[in-house]
């Protein structure tokens, strides 16, 4: 059974992009776009974090596994395994957008710092699903000819 390949630079280009998706995702919640700070009394007079804490910690984790996926995506020579792990992608993708929804745990109710993060990491997550599609149908790219000059 022959295994086919795939242009090494098309490759590149769709493991580093998931690659930096990952990190830009893992990044905003605390660092890029950061949830809420404040704490919630509860009516027994303890404290605790608002839900969009708990959506930032989620997508940090959706964050790192989306880099990981695209690093072994960037790693692996076999065209199926890489369409796998690009519909791998797709499924991160749209977890990291439904994360910050009702679907998933949320952010805060009232308009708050949080509602921008959410906003980030649609675009985020949107982009990480194009980037899946791209390396699902990733033979369907046309590749240029290499242009070789033989002297």
């Amino acid at each position: 059974m022959e295994v086919k390949l795939l242009n090494g630079k098309v490759t590149k280009v769709i493991g580093g992009l998931g690659a930096a998706l990952g990190l830009l995702i893992a990044l905003t919640p605390f660092q890029l776009a950061p949830v809420c700070q404040r704490l919630l009394e509860l009516t027994s007079g303890k404290m605790t974090h608002m839900r969009c804490h708990y959506t930032g910690q989620g997508e940090v984790f959706l964050g790192i596994v989306v880099v990981l996926v695209s690093l072994i995506y960037l790693f692996n020579t076999s065209i199926p395994a890489q369409k796998a792990l690009g519909g791998v992608l797709m499924i991160l993708g749209c977890a990291v957008i439904i994360l910050p929804t009702n679907l998933g745990i949320g952010v805060c109710m009232n308009p708050m710092e949080c509602h921008t993060t959410a906003r980030v990491l649609y675009v985020l997550g949107s982009l990480t699903i194009i980037d899946g599609l791209v390396a699902v149908f990733q033979e369907k790219l046309p590749v240029s000819p290499s242009k070789d000059i033989k002297a």
